[in-house]
């Protein structure tokens, strides 16, 4: 017997913000976000980058995606047919797609774009599991696992480096170097690194009929403004005084203290958003002295996750050292370590380190910057001499993916993995792609968890990833954070999501 996956749209309905008969849509306009960062690439397969995010869910789709409670629903795909043993999926595409370049998608479009990112992408071992992939009709894909996967539809409709349908002529292309050529409700326009990127409403996209209401990344996805220009703009006070001088609509985020002073313009509307990310520190493994465990093991000791998360994000943090968030079902709510500087000076001195100068890479956020500060001076009081270097997003993602640029120690946040839930926590640590250096436990512990079909199980097994990760000091979880973002009073209809989402929205 086979079980039908038909749409999941009813559902999608619940706990949306719907436009009611009072609020007149507008039309056209540019809506002007200040972001902080510059996209690393607008190849969809090749970045997890969440500002790449920001602008490529408005370009590109997925055959699944995340609702707005997270839940894996139909986009591209009108559903799925999965066989009795669970090993064959046969997708229905949605017909009358059109790529920004006038291209009706076909299944030839779908095969290429899967085929290329398992190969290669930037999450690819999240569909590591797919043994085939094929054209089984003109609207029609189907494919066969190697093994039960119980979290692949989770998995294909992952948004942290997505798993975009793009032309299979762009398919074809080295990772890095595919157009931005997509089926999403905006087109790729312009994109200057040191300046700005533009996208425009794409009049030829046709929204998924299933739906009625925008919805996570999927729903209704209805196009107001004529385009959106994300203005880079990695300072601060830089984009909260352009959103107070009405030169940007939107600042992706600022701190506590302006956010607070902003409240109290009648212009301006503060939108909060917690938990948006967890603040972690990642370990170079593959050389120095991350690979001493005794070194790892006593700064995780040495620290105080409490000051720090308070000094980075005043008023907007919770301290929360599961690697999914509170509401998940495999949320362990584990005991927060506490500093023990005793116990990390005798951990230390157990190890190999001799006082050198260790590499601390940090992008140029200021609770970022923040948080390594406060890092290193509690290192410092047993002894650990750090140097924080300060660069641009893609400057230190581009180090940190790699394990021969003479780093050590890396902060940054880890939102998308927890939003998804314990297969895409767990994934970022597989093959050493997080610390740089493979653990046998975790491949071992994600296999697993992908294979087995009961939840408690399930849940077992995460709480074991989350022991080894602790144990083995592999990477520290200080806590979750928000995000305070500013929007002019302007923006009409706009709610929060994992990126700030341009459907659905008016300028008045």
């Amino acid at each position: 017997m086979k079980k039908t996956y038909l749409s999941l749209a009813m559902s999608a309905l619940l706990a949306l913000t719907a436009v009611g008969p009072a609020q007149a849509q507008k039309k056209g306009g540019d809506v002007v976000i200040g972001m902080v960062g510059a996209p690393p690439s607008l190849d969809p397969h090749a970045t997890s980058a969440q500002v790449a995010r920001n602008v490529n869910l408005h370009i590109f789709e997925t055959l699944y995606a995340r609702d707005e409670g997270a839940r894996p629903v139909p986009d591209l795909a009108e559903g799925v047919t999965v066989s009795a043993d669970g090993l064959t999926y046969v997708f229905k595409l949605r017909t009358g797609v059109k790529f920004h370049n006038g291209k009706d998608m076909t299944s030839a479009d779908v095969v290429a774009s899967l085929e290329r990112y398992r190969k290669a992408g930037a999450s690819a071992s999240l569909i590591g599991q797919i043994d085939t992939v094929t054209a089984s009709g003109p609207a029609q894909v189907t494919i066969k696992l190697k093994a039960v996967q119980s979290t692949f539809l989770g998995n294909l409709s992952s948004p942290r480096a997505p798993i975009a349908i793009m032309p299979a002529e762009e398919a074809a292309k080295e990772m890095g170097k595919a157009a931005s050529i997509g089926t999403g409700p905006f087109r790729f326009v312009e994109y200057k690194p040191d300046s700005h990127l533009k996208i425009a409403r794409f009049d030829g996209y046709k929204p998924n009929p299933a739906y009625k209401e925008r919805d996570g990344f999927a729903g209704a996805k209805i196009v107001y403004v004529d385009s959106v220009t994300f203005r880079i703009m990695p300072e601060t006070s830089a984009r909260d005084a352009a959103v107070e001088t009405g030169q940007i609509h939107f600042n992706e985020t600022t701190d506590g203290p302006t956010a607070k002073r902003l409240k109290t313009n009648p212009n301006l509307q503060v939108i909060p958003a917690l938990p948006f990310a967890a603040m972690i520190l990642k370990f170079n493994m593959a050389q120095g002295i991350g690979a001493d465990l005794n070194f790892r093991r006593a700064l995780a000791q040495a620290l105080d996750f409490e000051e720090i998360m308070a000094v980075a994000y005043p008023d907007n943090y919770r301290i929360d050292t599961s690697w999914v968030y509170a509401g998940s079902a495999y949320h362990t709510g584990r005991k927060t370590p506490k500093q023990d500087l005793a116990a990390a000076k005798a951990t230390l001195a157990k190890s190999g380190y001799k006082g050198e100068k260790l590499i601390f890479i940090v992008h140029n956020d200021r609770p970022t910057v923040d948080t390594a500060t406060v890092i290193q001076q509690q290192a410092s009081q047993i002894g650990i001499n750090m140097e924080v270097k300060v660069a641009d997003w893609p400057t230190t993602s581009n180090l940190g993916l790699k394990s021969d640029q003479g780093w050590n120690l890396w902060t940054h946040g880890f939102g998308i993995e927890p939003y998804e839930g314990p297969a895409s926590a767990m994934s970022h640590w597989v093959k050493g792609q997080g610390q740089r250096k493979a653990d046998a436990v975790i491949d071992g512990l994600f296999d697993k968890f992908n294979a087995e079909m009961n939840l408690d199980n399930q849940k077992k097994l995460f709480a074991d990833f989350e022991n080894q990760i602790n144990d083995q000091a592999i990477a520290v979880n200080m806590g979750n954070y928000g995000l305070l973002q500013v929007a002019t009073t302007k923006l009409k209809n706009f709610k929060p999501y994992r990126i700030p989402r341009m459907w659905g929205v008016w300028l008045d």
